[in-house]
């Protein structure tokens, strides 16, 4: 297989103790290093659904990265790290274990929109830097609060009297262990996230290859059938068809006049230009014109 070709995407079941780039590099490997990309960071410690782009894929990660993802954690009660996860190290500890009634009630107060500080120890930047590198360096910052959203957050199991899983719905951006901690602190007690798998993101293919699969795959033609296509992540995006005249405009970065159907059928969200079966651009519909934002044809 000419794998330097490769363009799609490729639904990776991530394990743990392993970052997400050192995944990445892994897989770019496979594929004579390819062009490539993520979508969702997961930490070390987290397992699970980590979406790669391969090609001319890449192009649309900006456009998907805000999309809802889905995960399963279990909590330990009575302690907090300067992680918030079993990684880190054990800075206060309490005896108060909540009860599955409070908790089931308290669940309630963490649905719709609100607002969270993400975790010092997180990817965001400040000023250019990492949250986690600077707090590593017991350096000082300020993180602000952003707004997220939570559809779904259930207890799953009540394991025992220090642990138990949840299942979380929510938007991009939440940082779930800043979430299992201001559960606790709603609980009168402390909370650490000592494991988490991503099982979910938003529509995607759910079937995911695990990376010891894939290295055993290495030079053989089983890889292409593992890659999906570019607009598999889109399935919710509307498509349009564009002539061949039309394709010339949006290459020359011409907006294109659309049909009045387009036009009622979009609601100013992105669409997906093609011309016949091949990919051209991905843009927005405004004033029954078609504006490309990517192209995604070489």
């Amino acid at each position: 297989m000419n794998s330097n070709n490769s363009s799609g995407w490729f639904f990776l079941d991530k394990p743990i103790g392993m970052s997400s780039n050192f995944a990445l590099q892994k897989i770019r490997r496979i594929f004579n290093n390819s062009k490539a990309g993520f979508v969702g960071t997961l930490d070390p410690l987290a397992s699970g659904f980590l979406p790669i782009a391969l090609g001319k894929a890449t192009k649309i990660i900006p456009f998907i990265e805000k999309c809802d993802k889905r995960y399963i954690f279990t909590v330990k009660w009575g302690i907090k790290t300067e992680t918030g996860d079993s990684e880190g190290k054990i800075i206060k500890e309490c005896g108060k274990y909540p009860k599955n009634v409070d908790i089931v009630n308290t669940l309630r107060d963490f649905c719709g929109n609100i607002e969270q500080f993400p975790h010092r120890y997180s990817s965001v930047k400040i000023n250019g830097q990492r949250a986690h590198k600077l707090a590593r360096k017991n350096m000082k910052f300020q993180l602000k609060k952003r707004q997220i959203k939570v559809n779904h957050f259930t207890l799953i199991n009540n394991i025992s009297e220090t642990l138990a899983s949840f299942f979380v719905d929510c938007s991009a951006g939440t940082y779930v262990r800043s979430l299992a901690e201001s559960l606790g602190d709603s609980l009168g007690t402390l909370a650490t996230v000592v494991e988490l798998r991503r099982i979910g993101f938003n529509n995607f293919n759910k079937k995911l290859i695990s990376l010891d699969y894939l290295l055993s795959l290495v030079h053989s033609d089983e890889l292409k059938r593992l890659v999906h296509p570019i607009d598999a992540v889109m399935n919710n995006v509307l498509k349009i068809q564009l002539d061949y005249i039309q394709v010339k405009k949006v290459l020359s970065g011409s907006f294109v006049q659309m049909d009045k159907q387009s036009v009622i059928t979009n609601k100013n969200n992105f669409v997906l230009a093609k011309h016949e079966d091949n990919l051209i651009a991905l843009g927005l519909i405004k004033d029954r014109m078609f504006h490309p934002k990517k192209l995604l044809i070489s």
